[in-house]
């Protein structure tokens, strides 16, 4: 492919919104993902902010994402999706590196109990549909592994495995 021709090409977006915390909808994370037609894969970042607990304490997670997706594509296109989508629908697989700050509040003695600093990494696979006009609807799953570190230097730090799993809703552009 000529650099005139990757210049020209038209390049997909997606902008997309989860809900990431499911006891009371108490966070949002947003993400920005753009296809590459050289590296033949999209290039993702994101944010969220949530709260994750409730009661006499209130933790606070402060988050970023920086995510590389590598679609796998059909000669049919996606299964469900009524349009075609070019290159970010069906299957993928992504890694993502994430930053965040989790800090936790005494609410009975109104002060902070400390921060954490998390750095991780994580493994996906998901599926991307996109059923009526330029809605996206991507289903997600996978690994991670964290290292989560004190910053006040109390606590040693800790690397803890996990499993992800959500689904995206966004739109095509």
């Amino acid at each position: 492919m000529s650099l005139a021709a990757l210049v020209m090409a038209p390049l997909l977006n997606n902008v997309s919104l989860e809900l990431p915390s499911i006891d009371g909808l108490r966070g949002a994370a947003a993400q920005y993902e753009r296809y590459v037609p050289f590296l033949h894969m999209s290039v993702a970042v994101g944010g969220e902010t949530r709260e994750s607990a409730t009661g006499d304490y209130t933790a606070l997670r402060l988050g970023t994402l920086l995510q590389l997706r590598c679609y796998f594509h059909n000669s049919g296109g996606a299964w469900l999706s009524r349009l075609p989508a070019g290159n970010m629908d069906g299957w993928f697989f992504g890694s993502s590196i994430e930053l965040a700050t989790d800090s936790t509040h005494d609410d009975a003695d109104h002060r902070w109990l400390g921060t954490t600093l998390s750095i991780g990494g994580i493994s996906e696979v998901g599926y991307r549909i996109v059923p009526w006009r330029e809605l996206a609807i991507t289903p997600h799953m996978g690994v991670s592994l964290h290292e989560d570190i004190d910053l006040r230097g109390h606590v040693p730090a800790e690397l803890r495995p996990g499993f992800v799993y959500g689904v995206d809703v966004g739109w095509l552009f």
